[in-house]
């Protein structure tokens, strides 16, 4: 078939192709030679947009497996952050749109999504004519049961666009309830090209008792340690809850405390969640939480305490307590290969703990770099003997740490980011992924403007950094957990 000027251009090119290249090559020589009505079938595909908002990663999934269904049945569907909608007149046109949002703390979107909220709260430009349908997730344990998607569907009804298909609200439990919703949609989107496929959604999400708030498992307190020393001015609690239901989870994933009925008539408590201290595999049949007891001065000038933090640590070894696992799909491990930055002061350290345990069991070449911060090195450095213990075995390549009150002026954790802005920049260039967790303001702010500032010095402007940031952030290579 080939000349042989033909077979020797050939040979020259295909040992010096990557892997990622001969697939485009392929798909370059398929597109050439496919035959006309079959190009003319893909071109003129309808569009179908797909937004989701997320920060545990839910959301997310229903919007693919959306994506997926819609492309079975004749629609050109790809899923994209809300974040990536920077007017509200980028909502206009013929193409109709899903939206698939979870609701957070008190009625509040994911954190990733408030400034599109807020963009349509404000906005005035006519959506008329732009057809939707809206999926909200949420605990109904909660006041403002999904309050972000009854927003959401408010802003788009008060500037036009007219909905298509009833606004689903579903619960903890949605893994058994979204594939319902999601034919509906499909199938009153208008002049959609019907497949000759059914409607079929792999579920990702895990089924089974202890995954959600109504069906949570029962463990046995197996060890609580106050980690502060003395002259703290904070409590903060290792507990260790064994189980015997075989109840999986990954590093990154959360436990829901189920609260007993501490008072008469009170019937409905939600649920607090703490990121999973402990590794799967090196803790197998466990769970270890970090629980910072939190307190407050009352206008009686008494002390005050958070109702699950109180409640868990005067826990004894024995007592019982009932919980359940939380996917978070997005604050997930890389490839064993690649580095990670973990920065967690405070109890946002305990999912980094897992971090390191899991790699350290698996023997991931990647390394480990570990920013913590809290008051006082001699009292609040938290699993201090862990980390120096990963730092000689060499599970932890580098850790920096930043002790607010042991000098005049208070050091943070950004504080130490500028200051190895250049290391730091190497390891992002060499694909490390950056990991956030703890509190969200101001602590994750904060770190978030150091990182433009590092990004900004190297590309030029703060535009450019922020442009970065959010590449980094749809690559999955910059995730928060924060609360």
């Amino acid at each position: 078939m080939l000349t042989e000027q033909q077979k020797v251009l050939w040979e020259q090119l295909r040992h010096t192709l990557s892997r990622d290249q001969a697939i485009w090559f392929a798909g370059y020589v398929q597109g050439i030679v496919q035959p006309e009505g079959m190009a003319a079938t893909l071109t003129t595909q309808k569009k179908l947009r797909v937004f989701f908002a997320t920060e545990t990663g839910n959301s997310k999934m229903i919007a693919q497996q959306v994506a997926k269904q819609a492309k079975d049945h004749g629609w050109n569907a790809s899923p994209q952050s809300v974040k990536k909608i920077k007017q509200a007149k980028e909502l206009q046109g013929d193409e109709p749109i899903i939206f698939i949002t979870a609701t957070h703390g008190e009625g509040e979107p994911p954190e990733p999504a408030l400034a599109f909220f807020e963009l349509l709260r404000q906005s005035d430009v006519s959506l008329k004519g732009v057809k939707y349908a809206m999926l909200g997730l949420g605990d109904s344990s909660y006041p403002q049961y999904n309050k972000a998607a009854r927003d959401l569907d408010a802003y788009m009804e008060k500037l036009g666009a007219e909905r298509i298909y009833e606004r689903g609200e579903l619960d903890v439990d949605f893994a058994s309830h979204y594939p319902q919703w999601i034919a509906g949609v499909l199938s009153a989107l208008p002049s959609a090209q019907p497949a000759s496929v059914p409607v079929t959604v792999e579920t990702a999400a895990p089924a089974g008792k202890g995954y959600s708030r109504l069906e949570p498992v029962v463990g046995r307190v197996r060890e609580i340690i106050n980690l502060n020393d003395r002259g703290s001015a904070k409590e903060t609690y290792h507990i260790e809850i064994e189980h015997d239901e075989p109840l999986a989870y990954a590093p990154g994933d959360v436990a829901g405390i189920i609260l007993p009925h501490f008072a008469e008539g009170v019937d409905h408590l939600t649920p607090r969640l703490y990121s999973i201290a402990s590794s799967p595999l090196a803790h197998a049949g466990n769970i270890h939480l970090t629980v910072a007891l939190a307190w407050h001065r009352c206008e009686s000038d008494e002390i005050g305490y958070g109702l699950c933090s109180r409640y868990l640590a005067d826990l004894e070894v024995g007592d019982e307590v009932k919980f359940f696992i939380q996917r978070n799909s997005l604050f997930k491990l890389p490839e064993d290969e690649r580095d990670i930055i973990m920065i967690g002061p405070g109890t946002g350290i305990a999912p980094f703990r897992s971090f390191v345990w899991e790699r350290a069991e698996r023997g991931a070449s990647g390394r480990n770099w570990l920013f913590f911060g809290e008051q006082h090195q001699h009292c609040d450095f938290l699993y201090q003997a862990e980390w120096i213990d990963f730092v000689e075995t060499g599970a932890l390549h580098k850790i920096d740490l930043a002790f607010s009150r042991d000098q005049e002026h208070k050091v943070y954790v950004q504080h130490c980011l500028k200051e190895k802005a250049s290391e730091l920049l190497e390891w992002v260039d060499g694909g490390a992924v950056i990991y956030v967790c703890g509190a969200k303001d101001p602590m994750s702010k904060d770190v978030e403007q150091t990182l433009l500032e590092i990004f900004a010095a190297k590309k030029g402007s703060y535009e450019a950094a922020q442009e970065f940031l959010d590449q980094l952030h749809d690559d999955n290579r910059y995730v928060k957990d924060v609360y």
